[in-house]
């Protein structure tokens, strides 16, 4: 019914605007930027090559693996370009959170969404970098913090998939000390024996067991060569 051409938050691959559909709902629409993919793939194409030379000339850089880490940006940002997937990734972690009002993941408007669109309701929240009003809205930033921490480690400890870009534009602050995660262009995935590894890492740090974390860090090496 309206659409505000004026974008809330534009970035290099898509930008999101506000607009209502023809029941009052209020929603965001993120657009991706027409003609952007041919652009990436171009890019990816030059890092690709960058990284072949880099690991054939240097022997020092190709103990880093750079093709390897060309191969793995490549699949993260393909993904990123569909807005689809995005839409899929924002309803499985919402699925995870189902039993915990104090955790907001929009709701996604499949009619109106598919590769190029995205469209999910709005977050009348506060932006996560305005600290000021969180202080204003009485908000208690201790719960929030504990429960955005509880949220990351439930996702990655428990889910096995988790939000790979929660930087502030993407935290949300409610009423009644809720967080709400936006945008899940970026995920990671974690199988059930790395979030294992994963927790006795954090219990090595927190033991200062330096032996302990020095062995799963380097089993982790060991792995990624192999």
């Amino acid at each position: 019914a309206w659409l505000d051409t004026e974008p809330l938050a534009a970035g290099s691959i898509a930008q999101a605007h506000r607009a209502r559909l023809k029941d009052g709902t209020e929603v965001v629409l993120k657009l991706r930027r027409p003609g952007i993919r041919p652009v990436v793939e171009a890019d990816l194409r030059l890092l690709a090559h960058l990284a072949e030379i880099i690991e054939r000339e240097s022997l020092e850089w190709r103990r880093m693996r750079p093709r390897a880490l060309v191969q793995h940006f490549t699949q993260s940002l393909r993904r990123e370009l569909d807005l689809e997937s995005e839409a899929h990734h924002a309803e499985r972690v919402a699925m995870g959170f189902l039993d915990d009002p104090a955790i907001v993941v929009p709701k996604i408007y499949w009619e109106w969404t598919g590769e190029c669109i995205n469209t999910q309701a709005y977050i009348a929240g506060i932006p996560g970098r305005d600290l000021a009003a969180v202080d204003a809205a009485g908000l208690d930033r201790k719960l929030l913090a504990r429960r955005g921490s509880n949220a990351v480690m439930k996702m990655v400890l428990e889910h096995g998939f988790f939000h790979a870009d929660l930087h502030q534009g993407n935290v949300f602050y409610l009423p009644d000390n809720r967080v709400a995660l936006i945008d899940f262009g970026m995920v990671g995935r974690l199988s059930e024996r790395r979030s294992n590894e994963v927790v006795d890492l954090l219990y090595g740090l927190a033991r200062r067991d330096s032996a302990q974390a020095a062995e799963i860090l380097l089993n982790w090496g060991a792995a990624g060569a192999a």
